[in-house]
This record gives C-alpha cells, sequence and structure tokens, in this order.
C-alpha cells in the first residue's frame, strides 16, 4: 500500500512539534540511504501493516469488532514504561499463564487472561471508571503471585479517566468514537477525539498512533491520511545505532551508560526520531504504520544486550544489516515519562 498523501505536512496538520537543535542531530544522508534501504527491501508480505492477531496476548476475532478496539484502546492507555529504577533497573517481565512474557507483550498477555478468565468485567467502562488499585494489582500477576508492571497507579489513573469519558460520551464504548470518524475515514478526527483521553495527551501522539495503527492493521478502522509512527524508545534505541540519529556528546554518554535523559532530551530526541520517519515516508510513499512495523519487529534482533548483528553467523537476521552503523554501544534511551 503507498503512503497516501505523501506531500500532506503532518506536523502542521497534528500540532506535532519536532523542533531539535543541540542536543541531538538528524543525518540526512543516513536518512537517504535507508529510504533507498527500504524501497528495495519492503516487498511482499513486509510491505503490509501487522494484523495483530497473535492469540496469546490479543482478543480474537469471534469477541466482535467492538470488544475488540476496546481491548486495543483499554492496552493502549497503559502501553508506555515498562522498566522501574530501584537500586537497579529492573524490568516488567514474568511467566502469565505458564509462559513467559516481557514488556508489552507482558502486559497485553496480562489483559487477555483477564477476559478470557472473566476475573475482572475491563471491557466495561464503568468497571474501569471505578478500578481500584488492588484490581490492577491482580491483573498484573505473574504465575509466582509478583506483581511485576511497574507505575500501576499511573496506569490506573488512565483507566479511569478512559473508563469515565467513554460512559459519560461514547455509550461505553471506544468503538463508537472510532465509528464517528469512518465516514470520512479522518486520521485528523481520530486524533482530536482520541486526545480528550488523558491517556491520548502525548504531544507527539505516541500511544494514539499505536492505537490507530493497530485498529487499522486488525481491519476494525480506515484513514484518508497516512498514520505515522508511535515513538518509544525501542524505536528511538535503533535510529540512534543506525546513525539516523545523532546525539551530542551529553545525551550520547547518557545513554550508553543506561543514564536517565531529562524530559527536554527526552523530547527532543523523539521528536527527531519522528522527524526522521516523516522524511522517509515523505521520500519512500511507504507508511508510517508499515515503518513502525519494520522497526519494532526488529527489537527482538537488535538487543540491548548482545544483538545479532555482533554474533557470528547470525548478522543477517537484522532487518538493517549492511546499513546500519552498528553502533551498539548506545543502550535504551530511557526517561521517567509515560509518553513512551
Amino acid at each position: 500500500m503507498k503512503c497516501r498523501g505523501k506531500n500532506l505536512d503532518l506536523a502542521s496538520e497534528f500540532r506535532l512539534d519536532l523542533s531539535h537543535g543541540p542536543r541531538v542531530n538528524v543525518n540526512e544522508e543516513v536518512v537517504k540511504e535507508f529510504a533507498q534501504h527500504l524501497r528495495l527491501k519492503l516487498t511482499g508480505k513486509e510491505a503490509r501493516p501487522f494484523e495483530w492477531r497473535d492469540p496469546e496476548i490479543f482478543l480474537e476475532d469471534d469477541k466482535g469488532k467492538e470488544d475488540v478496539s476496546q481491548f486495543f484502546a483499554i492496552g493502549n492507555s497503559i502501553n508506555f514504561r515498562y522498566w522501574l529504577t530501584t537500586d537497579e533497573r529492573k524490568y516488567c517481565e514474568g511467566s502469565k499463564g505458564g509462559k513467559p512474557f516481557r514488556g508489552a507483550e507482558y502486559m497485553w498477555r496480562c489483559l487477555k487472561i483477564c477476559c478470557d478468565d472473566t476475573m475482572y468485567p475491563i471491557l466495561e467502562a464503568p468497571a474501569l471508571a471505578t478500578m481500584k488499585i488492588s484490581d490492577a494489582r491482580a491483573i498484573f500477576r505473574d504465575d509466582n503471585g509478583k506483581t511485576v508492571m511497574p507505575k500501576v497507579e499511573e496506569r490506573v489513573a488512565n483507566w479511569r479517566d478512559l473508563g469515565c469519558k467513554l460512559r459519560d460520551y461514547w455509550s461505553g464504548h471506544f468503538f463508537n468514537l472510532v465509528q464517528e470518524t469512518q465516514e470520512s475515514r479522518s486520521l485528523k478526527l481520530f486524533v482530536n477525539l482520541s486526545r480528550q483521553f488523558r491517556a491520548f495527551d502525548d504531544p507527539l501522539c505516541k500511544m494514539t498512533m499505536v492505537n490507530a495503527i493497530m485498529h487499522r492493521g486488525r481491519g476494525i478502522a480506515d484513514f484518508d491520511e497516512p498514520l505515522f509512527p508511535g515513538m518509544d524508545y525501542q524505536l528511538l534505541k535503533q535510529q540512534i545505532r543506525n546513525g539516523i540519529l545523532e546525539p551530542n556528546s551529553k545525551m550520547g554518554t547518557k545513554i550508553t551508560r543506561g543514564e536517565l535523559l531529562s524530559s527536554e532530551e527526552s523530547s527532543e530526541l523523539r521528536s527527531a526520531g519522528l522527524a526522521a520517519f516523516l522524511s522517509i515516508m515523505r521520500t519512500t510513499d511507504i507508511p508510517g504504520d508499515v515503518l513502525d512495523n519494520t522497526w519494532w519487529s526488529n527489537r527482538k534482533k537488535c538487543t540491548t544486550r548482545n544483538p545479532v548483528c555482533k554474533i557470528p553467523g547470525k548478522e543477517s537476521q537484522c532487518f538493517f544489516y549492511g546499513i546500519c552503523r552498528e553502533r551498539t554501544e548506545f543502550l535504551i534511551p530511557i526517561e521517567e515519562t509515560r509518553y513512551y
């Protein structure tokens, strides 16, 4: 599928602040090289958006579009920050339903089991609106009874806000909001309606875009304009390693040491990363959801420690092998935010 409306000024259309200055540079020559690489390699199945149909972590089609849409909205409203800093950095991971999961996949797995086992009516807006911290902790306990999901209180705040507004303005269902956008297929309307929720107020629309990407991939919604990637730290880590983004010395040192970025550093880095992706979209005609899927699916190859490009015989498993600058000294760029 081509990137419709490629000349659209997405930054202006969605009020995105893509300004970035002394802390990070977008290497335009590398961006051009990656655009050419993607034109050659993104063909066939790889050029299509994900359908988000994994039965281990997502609702299946037999639940109906209304419930699947609600499930995606509920999950994406808390789809942020899967690590916690105490004496050491701990990541969200554990066994759930007898299988190990990590990060976002652990979150989705917990929600899927919650729905399947009907342990809590999470798809019902009134239940979300009155969610207790203890209810959420129970949903996210691993098989050993430990709650490994960080920032549960912040996630519950998002859920309560989402539940209240869905109950009061959308007859309890996010699918009604989606339907409101589908006569015109307006992405701008989808973004603006989503911004009413606390969970989707990111200035760069990270969780809003991921939500739209899932709705579109699953065939629940279509849009008149190209989606753009949801800027999270997995995509940013790879862009830095690729050589697309060049942090200055201070920021680069922090990232190589695994130190927290300031909110100003993080915002500038995300803005630069999105600007680079929008440049690739305009140059290649490749939709942003396909770019998002491509970098996101490569995260398990470009692991923070011991990526495949550094394992003899496995280098070619990386989608970007041969063009990536392999700056693997850079780790995940982290910041204490609910925006990524």
